[in-house]
């Protein structure tokens, strides 16, 4: 029995969250299973801004069904324009974690873009550290495109700001299709991946170099799917390698599709066996 507890990303479920109600939706997933809860912020800075719901609310809820909000997918645009209302609402929740996607697009970024990129990275996490909260980086595909120095930009991310400030939050889906093995970075990295995002997709008809076109055409081609759902992973392998590395979360991510609660479900299901 691992001592990893099972997390939902809020965009898995986005239509629930606005159609029903964050309190339903942390209900339900609480229901099948799900001990975690990771905000989505989108391009807004706070949870109310995204779906309406009043921190009062959402904590009230989160406390009733029993849901850990473990963190929140943040905007490194509005961090840069103004992080106070972006922080405010990260303390507001007492999450733990906050996590900004890489920072920009590999070496189609000019050199000195990339430079002061990085800078203001390292001021922000130093920044959510001080408050007590953790920074990650969600590692999407274009996160594995070089930087200026020929790291991959996350790897960049974190050598620029050291581990102790800025670490992980490796997504399997990206990985795979970045052609990054998930069980060598986890290993990479141990120590470092509390949460593990768990997505997946079903294998592409036709291949292409180029990451960011494997990347568009999963996007665009509706080739996502469920965790397990005939995809492109093992599971349970990547569970396994995720629990000697350290990891204490692993999060579904679905691409929230039709039938977003079938799919959370059916992914809770699945995953469980292997905890």
């Amino acid at each position: 029995m691992s001592d990893m507890k099972l997390g939902l990303q809020m965009w898995s479920i986005h239509d629930v969250c606005i159609e029903k109600g964050m309190p339903e939706a942390l209900r339900l997933i609480r229901e099948m299973g799900y001990e975690g809860f990771e905000f989505a912020l989108g391009d807004c800075a706070t949870l109310e801004e995204r779906c309406g719901a009043k921190p009062a609310e959402v904590k009230k809820a989160l406390q009733e069904y029993g849901v850990k909000a473990i963190g929140s997918h943040i905007s490194f645009e509005r961090l840069l324009e103004d992080p106070d209302p972006v922080l405010k609402d990260c303390v507001e929740y007492e999450v733990p974690y906050a996590a900004i996607a890489p920072i920009f697009y590999g070496d189609r970024t000019p050199f000195e873009e990339q430079r002061r990129l990085y800078k203001e990275t390292v001021r922000l996490s130093r920044l959510f550290k001080e408050n007590g909260i953790q920074l990650q980086v969600h590692c999407a595909a274009f996160g594995f495109l070089k930087d200026y120095k020929g790291r991959n930009t996350v790897e960049g991310m974190f050598e620029e700001c050291s581990l102790e400030y800025l670490q992980p939050e490796f997504d399997t889906a990206w990985m795979i299709c970045s052609e990054i093995d998930p069980h060598e970075y986890l290993a990479k990295y141990k120590g470092y991946v509390d949460i593990l995002h768990l997505k997946d997709y079903h294998k592409i008809p036709e291949y292409s170099p180029y990451v960011l076109v494997r990347h568009n055409t999963i996007c665009e081609e509706n080739y996502g799917c469920g965790v397990g759902d005939d995809g492109v992973q093992d599971v349970g392998d990547i569970i396994k390698t995720a629990e000697k590395a350290g990891t204490k979360w692993i999060v579904t991510e679905l691409w929230n599709e039709k039938n977003s609660l079938e799919n959370a479900r059916a992914s809770a299901d699945l995953i469980k066996k292997y905890l």
